[in-house]
């Protein structure tokens, strides 16, 4: 006998939003995986140790995805080992105060003739980083809340499913705690828990507005 289970508007709205925070718990591994693969890349053909770089979990993630798109979009030519020693030169910048290493990739991306690809990759990861330092900026967030802002950037490909939640009417700034607790949950992030929180919950005020 088939039965019907009815339940109720909370008891809905929580399940909706555990799908998206697994959802966004799921691409934020994602993040982390490309960073992985793309630094394993880079150290093959540099034969150097990039597991310094994995110190900052998803958040590189978070600007190599776009900052790939780039790459395949403009410059389509480039195999994978090329668009990821470009990449790792841009995230070392962009993340890494090591003049000694960083003056090494560049080096190589030098001798493989890739200067002009990873000057305008550069370029653009540097866009990105301005948007997004200009983002956190509205958030009304202060200096001591955020350790990092750099540590925040895993965030960036995440926005749109965000926003359309907040939108839609899915989310609510209350429902921040869970998203956070999820996102921390999966060990990709350098964020604690409440300062994750109150970034969350920042975000879905904005998108609310």
């Amino acid at each position: 006998m088939k039965m019907d289970i009815l339940i109720n508007e909370n008891q809905k709205r929580f399940l909706v939003v555990e799908g998206l925070s697994d959802n966004l718990a799921k691409d934020t591994k994602k993040l982390f995986d490309i960073t992985k693969k793309v630094l394993s890349d880079s150290s093959k053909q540099l034969k150097m140790n990039l597991e310094f770089l994995l110190t900052w979990g998803a958040s590189i993630g978070g600007f190599m995805g776009p900052l790939n798109q780039f790459l395949e979009g403009k410059y389509s030519e480039l195999s994978t080992t090329d668009s990821a020693l470009i990449l790792t030169g841009v995230i070392s910048i962009l993340y890494y105060d090591n003049k000694s290493t960083i003056k090494e990739i560049l080096e190589n991306i030098k001798e493989k003739g890739l200067s002009e690809e990873f000057m305008s990759a550069l370029a653009k990861g540097r866009e990105l980083k301005q948007v997004f330092l200009d983002f956190v900026s509205s958030l009304n967030l202060t200096t001591h809340k955020i350790s990092n802002i750099m540590s925040y950037t895993f965030i960036v490909p995440l926005l749109p499913m965000i926003y359309d939640m907040v939108q839609s009417g899915t989310v609510s700034p209350e429902d921040a705690g869970k998203i956070a607790q999820r996102l921390a949950g999966f060990g990709f992030l350098t964020v604690g828990g409440n300062a994750l929180k109150e970034f969350i919950e920042k975000i879905i005020k904005k998108f609310s507005n």
